[in-house]
């Protein structure tokens, strides 16, 4: 196997017998990428109790002055569901909204990093736990409820962006008057 000579830095480039150049090349996805090169990656869960209404089940706010929050997956559940209306129906489902601010009440969340032993910390404030939300909401997806402990998952990609000061949450609405209802979202926090 030969190679070539960058004239300017001396850098050298393999070249095999059928005179192509050797490279390599890795193919990951951003969230895989940016945990490993940044130590940006972040998970947050919520476990709320399930009651008839809307129950704001996760609240976050993009805290930083600098940084977008990038959300790459939600997943949520309702599980022991009681009371209301039998699943399937279309009075009980999923909502993942924009906009509305954290007033009070509810319990803080605090995102973990998933890449184990970073020092980073997420810069947002998370709410779970059926908090007072003031605003409108600007609902982006919805999901109906299928059967008692049916998961969902969303892949968002990279595609839900949350701006510094800007806000995103998760609630469910429905008239189950008992049961619970879990939330998760992954985000890199990024430029």
């Amino acid at each position: 196997m030969a190679s070539v000579k960058d004239p300017i830095n001396s850098n050298t480039a393999k070249v095999g017998d059928d005179r192509r150049l050797r490279v390599y090349a890795k193919s990951a996805s951003i969230q895989h990428t940016v945990s490993e090169d940044d130590e940006e990656a972040y998970q947050v869960v919520s476990i709320t109790s399930l009651s008839s209404g809307t129950v704001p089940v996760l609240h976050i706010k993009n805290t930083s002055t600098t940084k977008l929050m990038i959300i790459t997956y939600i997943r949520h559940q309702v599980i022991g569901a009681t009371g209301g209306t039998s699943f399937p129906n279309t009075s009980n489902y999923f909502s993942v909204r924009l906009g509305r601010l954290y007033a009070s009440g509810g319990t803080e969340c605090s995102p973990v990093n998933v890449y184990s032993g970073s020092g980073n910390e997420a810069e947002v404030t998370c709410y779970g736990n059926d908090p007072t939300l003031s605003g409108t909401a600007q609902e982006i997806d919805r999901w109906y409820t299928k059967a008692d402990g049916d998961m969902n998952t969303y892949n968002k990609e990279g595609a839900l962006i949350i701006p510094p000061n800007k806000t995103m949450e998760i609630a469910y609405v429905g008239d189950q008057t008992g049961g619970t209802i879990f939330a998760r979202v992954s985000f890199i926090m990024g430029d």
